[in-house]
């Protein structure tokens, strides 16, 4: 029960208490039960007091000793502990809701499993505290001191902990959605399992933290320092990555559907063995499930260039003219100063062609050049267009929107029927224009070019169109070299030029080439490129098949 000596020295008032206390230094006051409910108790000296069972709502302890106190099943509702010193005491299922504990000494306190949920711990100290499997759901924790703590399995949905520091701190499974982290000191805490959907973890510190399989959909990390931290197998969908630095981290089996980064984004030195481009661990990259990410390949496949010109063809787009336009380009400017980033395919028939440039590059003059290039090559291409497909204009603006997919272009062209057409230009100086011929020859289906036996004293020509079998020949011969070229890159990805043709010549059969050599004959020199879909590859092709074109061949 209360001690009455002590209870009448403290209803004397603070100054007097603490008289007392420092003249009886040896005693424990008891407050057992006692009622102090709106008291104003601040800067009191109650370390070690028993307030076991107490009632204490509303009461000021503002900057209050309760160093080592016995606070046990108290009820503190409503009551103002900012800036006390609760070192050492003992809170085990106290009250504390609506309590004011900002500024708060709870150094190593036990405060696991309490109900904290909205409270005020701005700036309190908390280091190596234990709140495991507290809720702290809406809590003010910003600019707190949380290093060290055990908030596993904690619950800190919504909380506010901007600028708090939590370096060292362990977050196994704790629930962090939609928390604020904004500018928070996370380096080398233990955030595995937690659950960070939407939080907001800008310019925040998290480097060398332990992040595994942690759940970051819909996170906002921009700007946030993730240096040396181990990703492995953690949901990066939908996060804002802009300017975040991940240098060195581990993002073996990350899911990163939808992330959005820039060319601010920091992706040096990643390990990674493989990583997921949808949800469930769907569209792993690389495919293979066998093969795994060479040094350096992730960043390659993932890190936006720091310089582009982003083209937008806004109703599709003529990928011959394109890359006619391109290589124009590439002439006038230089293949090292100007490449070809990404292909973008946006909603409808709209395609973004991003150009990695150098640093020093007009990005204006290079954007006004190519479309003005483009226009030039397209015009050229739908006269053609015109020429071989007899068409009106609605039949031209379905063409375009069709070479829109290079490969449903080839489908297309190769479901239409073969039609095959021989003009014969007799010109003599002996025989009748009139005078009939007979070929020898059933040119019936034919697929061949030949002259039949000439007559005496003529020149006789023969032209033979087949629009739709060459282009898919072409279309083929394109994927068949394209595939083969890989191939060597993967086994050799120094060879020269003149390797790689050797290579196309050893991996070929005799029928093949003599079949493109058919097509190539007959669509022209520029015929392959529309379905050269990696401009590097379209020199080699073409050598290839010139070789195949000499008589030795």
């Amino acid at each position: 029960m209360v001690n009455e000596e002590h209870y009448a020295w403290l209803k004397k008032g603070v100054q007097a208490w603490n008289k007392w206390r420092d003249d009886n230094r040896g005693i424990i006051p008891d407050f057992f039960g006692v009622a102090l409910t709106g008291a104003n108790l601040s800067r009191a000296n109650l370390s070690r007091a028993n307030l076991m069972m107490t009632m204490l709502c509303d009461a000021d302890f503002s900057n209050a000793n309760l160093q080592g106190a016995n606070l046990i099943e108290a009820y503190l509702q409503g009551a103002n502990l900012q800036g006390a010193n609760l070192q050492g005491a003992n809170l085990q299922r106290c009250k504390l809701v609506g309590a004011n504990l900002s500024d708060a000494n709870l150094y190593r306190l036990d405060l696991s499993k309490l109900d904290l949920r909205g409270l005020d711990l701005s700036g309190a100290n908390l280091s190596e505290a234990n709140l495991s499997e507290a809720n702290l759901n809406e809590a003010n924790l910003s600019e707190a001191d949380l290093s060290n703590a055990d908030l596993s399995g904690a619950n800190l949905s919504y909380a506010d902990l901007m600028m708090a520091n939590l370096s060292g701190a362990n977050l196994n499974g704790a629930n962090l959605c939609e928390v604020d982290l904004n500018d928070a000191n996370l380096s080398g805490v233990n955030l595995s399992e937690a659950y960070l959907s939407e939080a907001d973890l800008r310019f925040a510190e998290v480097s060398e933290a332990d992040l595994s399989k942690a759940d970051f959909s819909g996170a906002n990390l921009s700007e946030a320092n993730l240096n040396g931290v181990n990703l492995s197998g953690a949901n990066l969908s939908s996060i804002q990555a802009l300017g975040t630095d991940f240098t060195g981290a581990k993002f073996t089996g990350v899911c990163l559907e939808y992330w959005h980064t820039n060319s601010a984004t920091k992706l040096n030195d990643i390990d990674c063995q493989y990583v997921y481009l949808k949800s469930d661990k769907q569209e792993r990259r690389p495919s293979t499930s066998s093969r795994e990410f060479a040094p350096g390949e992730f960043t390659k496949l993932f890190q936006i260039a720091l310089e582009t010109v982003d083209l937008i063809f806004a109703d599709g787009i003529d990928w011959k003219a394109f890359l006619l336009s391109f290589q124009e380009l590439q002439d006038e400017y230089g293949q090292e100063k100007l490449s070809v980033q990404a292909f973008e395919k946006k909603s409808g028939n709209a395609f973004v062609v991003r150009l990695e440039v150098l640093p020093e590059t007009n990005k204006a003059e290079i954007e006004c050049r190519i479309i003005e290039l483009y226009e030039v090559k397209l015009n050229a291409l739908e006269g053609i267009y015109r020429k071989e497909l007899q068409a009106k204009d609605e039949q031209i603006i379905i063409y375009k929107e069709q070479s829109a997919s290079i490969m449903s272009l080839a489908k297309e062209m190769a479901a239409r029927p073969i039609q095959n057409i021989i003009d014969v230009k007799v010109t003599s100086k002996s025989k009748s224009m009139s005078e009939s011929y007979q070929s020898k020859y059933d040119q019936r289906n034919s697929n061949n070019q030949f002259v039949d036996t000439a007559q005496t004293g003529s020149n006789s020509t023969f032209n033979q169109y087949n629009s739709s079998e060459q282009k898919k020949t072409l279309a083929e011969t394109a994927s068949e070299i394209q595939k083969l070229l890989k191939q060597l890159e993967e086994t050799n990805p120094t060879a020269t030029e003149p390797e790689k043709v050797t290579y196309i010549n050893d991996e070929t059969t005799p029928s093949f080439k003599r079949r493109v050599v058919g097509a190539f004959q007959a669509g022209g020199e520029t015929a392959i490129d529309e379905f050269i879909l990696e401009n590097k590859y379209l020199k080699v092709t073409k050598a290839a098949i010139k070789g195949w074109l000499q008589p030795s061949s």
